[in-house]
C-alpha cells in the first residue's frame, strides 16, 4: 500500500548502500549493513513521514527487516 514511499526513505537511511544498488523490497535490511541507530532514524523518519507511532510492540528487528515488513506494519497501524 504505501510500499513504494517506504522504499524511498529507507534508501535514504541505508546511507552506506551504493546509489546504484537495487534494493528489493524482500532484502533484508541489517544484511545490507543497517545498523540498530540507522534503524531508529529510520522509524522516526517513517513517523514523521506518515505522522503516527510505532507502537512499543512493533519496535523490533522482524518489523524493520525489510520494505515489505516495515510497509506492513505500517499499514496494519495506519488501518487502526
Amino acid at each position: 500500500m504505501y510500499t513504494n514511499e517506504v522504499a524511498i526513505i529507507v534508501k535514504k537511511a541505508l546511507v552506506n548502500l551504493p546509489a546504484s544498488e537495487k534494493l528489493s523490497y524482500a532484502d533484508n535490511l541489517y544484511d545490507l549493513g543497517m545498523t540498530s541507530l540507522m534503524s531508529v532514524n529510520l522509524m522516526v523518519e517513517l513517523e514523521e513521514h506518515f505522522n503516527f507511532h510505532f507502537p512499543h510492540t512493533a519496535l523490533n528487528i522482524e518489523t524493520f527487516q525489510s520494505i515489505e515488513t516495515i510497509n506492513a506494519a505500517i499499514s496494519v497501524i495506519l488501518s487502526e
